[in-house]
Parts: structure tokens; sequence; C-alpha cells
């Protein structure tokens, strides 16, 4: 049987929620412990960038630069990119020129990047949102995109924004995705992108904008309960990243838990 292997593997790391060193999240989590510890794990998987889709901090706690100059030493130690687009829990300007210090380009919001991986061009949006739920992007961010996108990469684009532009699965948080979606697609839909990379919702979602491939990355921090009640909105410990591996042909996401769980079994496969 032949197998085939990705060209490149990224991780996507979303909605950190990253408070103070020596607070907790909802009282409960030590996000900054959880982020170092999830670093330390995604080194196995060799990937050729990280990719950081928004909610890097917590409302209200200062952490940005902490978190800019952490993610820094670890590209630096790496020689890999770390690719940062802002949340709506993230101040304006936080994810500034303190992160993304190795982008090719910029576009009209500090959070609007371009990165070169390896062939693959990754586009960073800032889909705003601060002090709301649902995000946006501006005629300037998309005459912006149509400019980047006119000329084709070697293998492709992704787009990652942290408003995704699908609906929800929870009832209670339908409506606060990317409001100007149709505009997007629009701008993309002859294009080369072969993938929009979101967070925000904090649950796993597959959908398509149009023909393009939508991926909403489980949170690393907490994540909501389906099974709750529609009114109500159940935060849970466990968290999650995303193993992105892109192919010739297409792209796949695949869900990493991050958090302890039971081993039921193992057994050789050599």
């Amino acid at each position: 049987m032949t197998t085939v292997s990705p060209t490149l593997r990224l991780i996507q790391l979303s909605d950190l929620h990253l408070v103070e060193e020596g607070k907790l999240l909802r009282k409960v989590l030590d996000t900054p412990t959880r982020m170092r510890e999830t670093l330390d794990q995604i080194l196995k998987f060799n990937p050729a960038a990280v990719i950081l889709s928004g909610d890097i901090g917590q409302r209200n706690h200062h952490v940005h630069d902490d978190a800019a100059a952490y993610f820094g030493h670890f590209q630096d130690q790496l020689g890999i990119p770390f690719i940062a687009v802002g949340g709506n829990h993230d101040p304006i300007d936080s994810v500034g020129t303190a992160f993304n210090p190795a982008k090719t380009a910029a576009g009209p919001e500090l959070g609007d990047t371009v990165h070169d991986v390896q062939g693959l061009r990754i586009i960073g949006l800032d889909s705003h949102g601060v002090g709301r739920h649902h995000g946006h992007l501006t005629v300037e961010q998309l005459s912006w995109l149509d400019k980047v996108l006119a000329e084709p990469a070697e293998h492709g684009t992704l787009v990652v924004t942290h408003h995704p532009p699908i609906p929800s699965t929870t009832l209670s948080q339908r409506g606060s995705g990317l409001q100007n979606a149709d505009e997007l697609y629009e701008i993309i839909k002859s294009s080369d992108v072969r993938a929009i990379l979101t967070g925000h919702y904090h649950h796993q979602i597959a959908g398509t904008l149009g023909h393009i491939p939508v991926w909403v990355s489980g949170a690393a921090s907490y994540n909501f309960d389906l099974l709750a009640e529609d009114i109500t909105l159940t935060g849970m410990g466990d968290g999650w990243a995303t193993v992105v591996d892109v192919y010739d042909e297409t792209v796949t996401f695949s869900s990493l838990i991050i958090t302890p769980r039971e081993k039921v079994f193992s057994k050789s496969v050599g």
C-alpha cells in the first residue's frame, strides 16, 4: 500500500484566553500553564508553522507583551513562524508589532499579515469584534486581500481569521460569526484560497463558505457542552488544538485533545 505524506504540517491553537500569571480563568483554569504544556506537546509534530487564531488573552488581562515574547522565543528556537490574529477578547492593536515578526507583508490592520511557509501562503485577517461578539472585515481589508490574492502562491493560500464565516452549532452563539462573509467569498471564490481557519465558537465545526472549506478549531482553554440546554452555555475544561495537514490535492484538519484522557487500550500496528 502506498502512503502519501503531507507536504506541510501546521498546528492551530485558538482561544487560549491567557490570564496574568498567578490568576485563574473563571477562577478554575490555569491557562498560562496549559499554553506552556501544549507547546511542549506539539513539538512532536515538527510543525512548519503554528497558527494562533485569536483570543490570545482574556479580556482585561494584560498578557499580550509577555505572550509575544514567549511565542517569539519558540519561533527563534524552532525556526518556524508563529502566525497570530486577534479576537474579540484581544484589545485593539494588542496583537501588534511584537507578533508576526516573520511576515512578508502587512495590511490595513496590525493583524493583517502575509506569511510564506515553504510556498504555502497564509494570510491573517483581523476580524475585529472587540467589545461585541460578532466580527467583520472592512472595505480596506477586503481590497487589500483582493490585491494580495491576484498572484497565486506556489502551494495555494490559507486564510486565518478569528470569527467563522459559518453558523455555530450552539443556538445562543448564532449571529456571532463573521457578519460580511458573503463579501469575503466574493473576493476569494476565484482565488487560490484552499481553506479558512477560524476559532471563536469554542467547539469544533467543519463547513464551507461557498465551495471553500471552513474549519472552526476547538479552543485550547475550554469548550462548550453541545448537550447543554439551548439557553445555556456550559464551559467544559477540555482543551483542543488542530493538526492541519497540507497535501497537494487537499487540506485536512484533525482535532487534537491537549488535556488528559483515559487510555482504554493500545496495540502494535507495526
